[in-house]
């Protein structure tokens, strides 16, 4: 007489899963996301927190050095830590008020927009006053 085939727990756990898998590929697919679109292809952006006016951001200061940028708004200060791996430190390495910052309009940059200004009069100018092609 052959005895009656049990069912083996792991098979029906791994059947289970692939079922769930199937269903959730199926559920994007339906709502047209493909399993090829830009949210699933593309990196993640890089996380910012915050709330009532602070934010903070993590940063890569140089290639093997991290660390965070912390934004007060309220009080338009900019703060940059360093994650000191070595020591475990959150060192302070700099901190801004940036409110004058803000009132800046050409600061240190090339070409000045006033140059910039400049030469777009004169392109408008040459051709305007140049002759008609033949």
């Amino acid at each position: 007489m052959k005895r009656p085939r049990r069912l083996n727990a792991v098979a029906l756990a791994l059947s289970a899963n692939a079922i769930g898998l199937l269903a959730i590929a199926l559920a994007l697919w339906s709502h047209g996301a493909g399993f090829t679109s830009m949210a699933m292809a593309a990196p993640a952006p890089m996380p910012i927190a915050g709330g009532a006016g602070i934010y903070i951001m993590p940063c890569q200061l140089h290639p093997s050095v991290w660390g965070c940028y912390l934004i007060d708004v309220d009080r338009q200060t900019l703060a940059v830590y360093e994650y000191q791996a070595g020591t475990k430190n959150l060192a302070l390495v700099a901190a801004r008020y940036f409110r004058y910052d803000m009132a800046l309009r050409d600061f240190d940059t090339k070409p000045s927009w006033s140059d910039v200004k400049k030469m777009v009069e004169d392109a408008e100018r040459s051709s305007t006053t140049a002759p008609a092609g033949p």
